[in-house]
Parts: structure tokens; C-alpha cells; sequence
């Protein structure tokens, strides 16, 4: 299995440098989960193979090579165009105007039979609609931070810290972004805060790209940054555990909520998951979606939150009748 499995990774590797002309190494191993040694191999080995790669601002392939025509199945077809149907409803953003675009060649270099199957099957296969931000009022800053992510250029920017009701200017080394809760998020160095940290796009009110450029730290990868977050926030892990109703536990069981989730039943139809997870104010909104059919048990400061948020509760609606 070892071959197969090495040959279909150096295909992948390949293939993101031509589609990623000025991929950094890091990036390639997140994209292939593998580490960075193991990718410096894959490229040396593709180097030995003849395929003329080097390295210029990231890797790239010599003007002229190309790979030959990808034929597409009906399910991998298929998987596109839904994937595309999604990313085309983030409204004012690069990724819907780039998928459509996408969509529309691939369509186009389809053969009539296989683009009519898709065309039929996808109408069978509709998304649902989840809220998502339109950012075609934040449209130029988009592209400003994306440019500063592609080029590896600063950017400086008005952002409102909503945690603090506080507007600040700083400047900040785009890394990559994040998309999370149904929003998109920004990752890099923070010089203000000295650090990295995380921002949401919809609270960037300006953005100007610099002519300073910055180095993408090689052993950096956004996901091992965001680490055990339940979404957004992140912090110090802990054990989060959580009994559910025989009523609930259907519904709690049926989803993996987080990579970290183990799950344990109870003779009495109900079942406890848990966690190994950072972000408490996140999980505590979660565990009040199933309102009296969710108990926490622990930590204790988790419990002590969805008190407190069941009390403010009470206290709104109880007087009323």
C-alpha cells in the first residue's frame, strides 16, 4: 500500500505547483497532510522524474511543461459543480466569482454527454442554505487582504475589536484565512499585538496593501494554530463532557461536532460526548441549542456559563405570560 499511496501523493504535489505557481512548501505539506520533510522528498523525487521544478518565491514549474488533460467521471463532475454551487453563494467574495468562473470552463471542455448528466444529476443534489455573510460591501478589502496573502505583502488596517467596542489601526502579515461559523476570518502576525492573531473580515473597515513584504514562517500551519478551538477561539484545552437525553441523543449522535469527540452510551438510551477543546463561550452556545435536553458535566466554569445564560433566560421571558 505504501507505493500506491506515495505515487498518488507526488501526483498531488505536482499538481498544486502547477495550479499554485509560488507555493510555499508549508502550504503543500497542510494541503497533502503530510510533513515538510516528506514533501522536500516528493520534489526531489519529481526532480530525478525530469519534471523541471524550482524554486522561486515558492515552487514553481519551468514555462512550457504541462501536465495532460484531466477527464473528469461523472461523480468526480458532479462533485464540482455542487462544490461550486456552495462556495458561489459567499456573495462579494473572490471564491464566488472564482468558482463560477471555474465552473464555466470545465463545463465548457466537458463532453456534451457528460455535461448534460451533470447539468441533470446536480439538480437533484441542492445544498442547504446556511447564513452566510454577503461581503460585496467589504468586495475591495477582500482582494486587498488576499493580494497581501498571494504576494506576502503587510497590509495596514482599520479593524473593530467588537470584544472591546474598540477601533484600532495596525499592521498585520496576512497569512491565510479561515472560514468558520459561517464567516470569514484572517490569520497572520499582528504587530500591535506583537503576535498572531485571528480577524473577521466583516469587521475590517479599511485595508491598504504596503510595499513591505514578509517571510511566511516555513513551520507555521493555520491548522495546527487554531489547535483544538471549537470554532474561532482558542486558548488552553480541557475536557468537556456532556450527557444528553435519550430524546437528544439520537441527534447528538448523529454529527461529529469535533475531531476530539468520543462518545459513550448510557443503559438508558442517552449518551455523553466529549471533548478535548478550547473556545468555552462557544461550546456553551452549542450546548443551549438543546436546551433542557443537554446537561454539562463537566468543567465546572462550562456549567457555571449555561447557568448563568439560563438564568438571563428566565429573567426575560419568566414575567411574562
Amino acid at each position: 500500500m505504501e507505493k500506491p499511496s506515495r505515487l498518488w501523493r507526488t501526483l498531488k504535489v505536482l499538481t498544486l505547483i502547477e495550479g499554485r505557481p509560488g507555493i510555499s512548501a508549508s502550504e503543500i505539506a497542510e494541503r497533502c497532510e503530510v510533513s515538510l520533510r516528506t514533501v522536500y522528498r516528493d520534489i526531489n523525487l519529481l526532480k530525478l522524474a525530469g519534471v523541471p521544478i524550482y524554486h522561486d518565491r515558492g515552487y514553481r514549474l519551468s514555462e512550457g511543461f504541462f501536465l495532460p488533460p484531466v477527464q473528469f467521471d461523472l461523480g468526480e463532475a458532479l462533485s464540482l459543480a455542487v462544490g461550486a454551487e456552495l462556495l458561489s453563494r459567499q456573495k462579494g467574495t473572490p471564491f464566488q466569482r472564482g468558482a463560477e468562473s471555474a465552473m464555466e470552463k470545465v463545463f465548457a471542455a466537458m463532453p456534451a454527454g457528460l455535461r448534460d448528466a451533470v447539468t441533470r444529476e446536480s439538480s437533484r443534489f441542492i445544498p442547504a442554505w446556511e447564513p452566510v455573510a454577503d461581503y460585496g460591501e467589504r468586495q475591495h478589502i477582500l482582494e486587498v487582504l488576499e493580494r497581501g496573502v498571494e504576494e506576502c505583502r503587510s497590509v495596514r488596517m482599520t479593524y473593530h475589536a467588537l470584544s472591546r467596542d474598540e477601533v484600532t489601526e495596525r499592521e498585520v502579515d496576512p497569512y491565510g484565512f479561515l472560514f468558520r461559523s459561517n464567516a470569514w476570518y484572517l490569520v497572520g502576525f499582528c504587530h500591535l499585538r506583537g503576535e498572531v492573531k485571528i480577524f473577521k473580515v466583516d469587521r475590517v473597515r479599511e485595508a491598504r496593501l504596503l510595499t513591505r513584504t514578509f517571510a511566511l514562517p516555513e513551520d507555521f500551519s493555520i491548522r495546527e494554530y487554531m489547535g483544538n478551538a471549537w470554532q474561532v477561539m482558542r486558548g488552553e484545552p480541557c475536557r468537556v463532557r456532556v450527557l444528553f437525553s435519550p430524546q437528544a441523543a439520537p441527534l447528538a449522535k448523529e454529527c461529529v461536532w469535533h475531531f476530539s469527540q468520543r462518545c459513550e452510551d448510557r443503559p438508558d438510551g442517552g449518551v455523553v460526548l466529549s471533548f478535548k477543546v478550547s473556545g468555552l463561550a462557544e461550546v456553551c452556545s452549542w450546548v443551549m441549542a438543546f436546551g433542557g435536553e443537554a446537561e454539562v458535566l463537566e468543567p465546572p466554569e462550562l456549567r457555571e456559563m449555561v447557568e448563568e445564560r439560563a438564568r438571563g433566560i428566565i429573567g426575560r421571558y419568566g414575567g411574562r405570560r
